[in-house]
This record gives C-alpha cells, structure tokens and sequence, in this order.
C-alpha cells in the first residue's frame, strides 16, 4: 500500500536525521523517493534533501504530527501523493523551479505542475484496459460527456443541466468498483470538474464515532482529506440502520452538507450491493436528490476472469502451460454458481493458491530450480470446494 510505504520511510527519515517527530517534511521527502513521476519528481528530488536540515539529536522518534498525517491522508495514489507534496513546497514560499523540465526561463513550480495533469483520453484509456465492464465504461463515457458540456456552457455563461459528479456504484463484490472509482477521480481532474485528483477510500469506521459529539468532526476530517478529489464510501448502507439510534444518521447529514457546500472540489462516490443501495439512497432525501446517477457493475463471465487470471500470471512473470487456462476457466465456472462468488476476488484467490501449489511441487525433492518456479501447470490448479463442503471439513474453499 503506497500511503503505508510513505509513512514507513518517513519514519526511517525522521529517525535517521535525529527529528523527535514525523513532520511533512519528512512525507515529501518520501514521496520523492517512492514515486515515479518525471520531471514532477525531480522537482521534488530537487528540493527535499534541503528540508531536512538542520539534523536533530533525538533518541526516539514519534509518529507523524497533524499536518504529517494530512499528507499522508492524500497518498493513496502516486499522483495524489506527488500532487500534495508539491502543493506543501509552494505552501513553503519557496519557488520550486526545476531546469530539466524547463521550456523557456521562468518556468515555476506551478507551471511545472500541469505536467503532472493527465487528458481524459489517457485515462479513458486505462479505464479501457480493465477486462469486461463494457456497460461500466460506456456510462462513464456519457458521464464525462454531460460534465464536458456543462463546463462549455458554463463558460458561454448558461445555466449548467443536472451536472451532478456524485455516483453511485452498485454490485457484487470484486466487479471493478474500487478500481473504477480511482479512475473517475483522475477523469474528473483531467477533465476540469475538479481541481484535484485526491482519492480517499473509507468505511462506515472511518466516518461515523463511537461517542456524542465525534461522528461530525470524523466525518469532516475525512471530506477534508479527500479534498479536493473523490472520497469513495464501500458499503455505505452500513453508515445508517433503520432504527435510527447510532450516530449513522450524522454522518451522513454532514456529508449531504459538504457534497452541496464543496460542488467544485468533491466528488462523493457511494458502492455496495445493488437492492442495499437503492434502500440507502432513499432512506435520505438529501441523499436522493444529490445521487442521480446509478452505474451497475456486472459479474464477469468465466472468460474474463480467466483473462484476469492471466494478468496475474504476467505481472508475476509465470508462464502458463498449456492446458492452464481451460482449466482455470472449469474451475471459475463451478465457482461462480455459488452465491457468495466474489468474481476477481475468487481469481486473485485462485492463482495465489495455484502459485503456492507450484512453490510446494518445486520445493517437493529439497531442491528448488528456476524453471520449477516460473510455469504453472495444469496440476498447479487447486479444485472448487462448494460452500457446503468447505463448511464440513473446515476447507478455505479450494482442494489441491
């Protein structure tokens, strides 16, 4: 996880240079190490041995302080993380002016930024690259055009017609929503419907307290950090009950709030299954009339899951054998018929299983060679226990 990545090697940082506490500083400097952004880092890289100066002689070093931990709270992407570290140098005072991404004298760190701008095409583009979720990308596609129109009528001074950025996202499990919905914060940054690309993924815990008085102010800091960009909410029917005696409804009153208050800098994106959504969505009629747009996102066939489970086999660099694919395809058909199937869940289970079965045929005589741990085979591929049967014989839903 990036943002866990940063946090641990600014830690080390702080350590290092003596510092009793994690400091922003120490997080850009960070981010400057982790990411890869072109010219955008070397600006960064430019810059960040400075900040950390003068060396200090404490013997321990504490966690990240307020403004540390509301960087670190915008590094759930490289881009979002790059983009808040820059952000913090200018904050500074300090132009950050870089010679190798220079075109003409002058060029200063705000001008260097739009580098880190992406196009809608380039990351229509990545949306294109997922597998399946034809229906997903052409709604999306309709959602960028109603955004791009408004913003021409914006322009010739002309009243915008329902340009509403807050969606929510409706499924089974592992169908693609998270992903997705990083996405939409990139297309909307990339389009000008937002001024920033942030993406913030949280849960019922994240959001709502567990005494008087601390759901609002939790709920803000969230709104807060996701700013501006996407504060995505899974299972957000979990924020509220039907009874209406916790701190739920708070919640979601200051999110209503916030989404009418921010318009220009906050995205809210709700997900979850289908029929809870719907309930959740007109539970609230602050709800109702600010979530307009309704994207379903279907389960995969057997065949796309399969073409997922051979990226995973490419990222990792294994081969596949012949006969692999057939049989992962069996496998993920006999899976899906069960009705807790968790689509690309269930086929990152599967070929991390598989991937363990492949180590232990290598492992078998003592010895281990490279081409023993570089192709799957077909006998690699563990069998489908149906649910019933993993219940009987404690089985975590597979046989070898």
């Amino acid at each position: 996880m990036l943002r866990k990545s940063i946090e641990d090697l600014a830690l080390e940082t702080a350590k290092k240079y003596g510092h009793p506490r994690v400091q922003a500083r120490h997080v850009v400097h960070a981010i400057a190490k982790l990411t890869e952004f072109r010219q955008l880092v070397e600006i960064l890289r430019a810059r960040a041995p400075k900040l950390l100066e003068p060396r200090g002689d404490a013997m321990t070093t504490a966690g990240p302080d307020e403004e540390a931990e509301r960087l670190l709270a915008q590094c759930s992407t490289p881009l979002g993380a790059v983009n808040c570290a820059v952000e913090w140098l200018l904050a500074q005072g300090e132009p950050a002016a870089d010679k190798s991404a220079q075109t003409k004298p002058g060029r200063t760190a705000p001008q260097a930024a739009q580098l880190a701008k992406e196009t809608p095409e380039a990351v229509l583009a990545d949306l294109d690259k997922l597998i399946g979720l034809t229906p997903v990308k052409k709604q999306l596609r309709e959602v960028l055009a109603v955004v791009v129109a408004n913003a021409k009528r914006r322009e010739a001074g002309l009243p915008e017609v329902s340009n509403s950025l807050h969606l929510v996202f409706s499924g089974s499990p592992g169908t693609g929503k998270t992903t997705v919905a990083r996405i939409v914060a990139r297309l909307y940054a990339a389009c000008g419907a937002l001024k920033g690309s942030k993406f913030l993924e949280v849960h019922r815990s994240g959001l709502v307290g567990e005494y008087v008085g601390q759901t609002a102010p939790k709920t803000q800091a969230a709104i807060d950090a996701a700013r501006p960009g996407v504060l995505f909410i899974d299972e957000a029917y979990s924020l509220v009950s039907e009874h209406g005696n916790d701190y739920g409804h708070e919640a979601v009153s200051t999110l209503v709030k916030s989404m009418e208050d921010h318009r220009s800098e906050l995205a809210v994106i709700v997900a979850g299954y289908s029929e809870e959504m719907a309930h959740f969505v007109d539970m609230n009629p602050g709800l109702r009339s600010r979530f307009k747009t309704f994207i379903e996102f279907p389960d995969y066939s057997p065949s796309e899951l399969t073409a997922v489970f051979s990226i995973f086999a490419q990222e990792s660099k294994v081969n596949l054998a012949e006969g692999v694919l057939p049989r992962v395809e069996e496998v993920i058909a006999a899976a899906s018929r069960s009705a807790d199937f968790g689509n690309a869940r269930f086929a990152r289970s599967l070929w991390e299983r598989a991937f363990a079965n492949m180590a232990v045929r290598a492992h078998a005589d003592g010895q281990v060679d490279l081409h023993e741990v570089t192709e799957l085979l077909p006998t690699d591929i563990p069998s489908y226990t149906p649910p019933s049967a993993v219940e009987d014989e404690g089985r975590i839903g597979f046989r070898s």
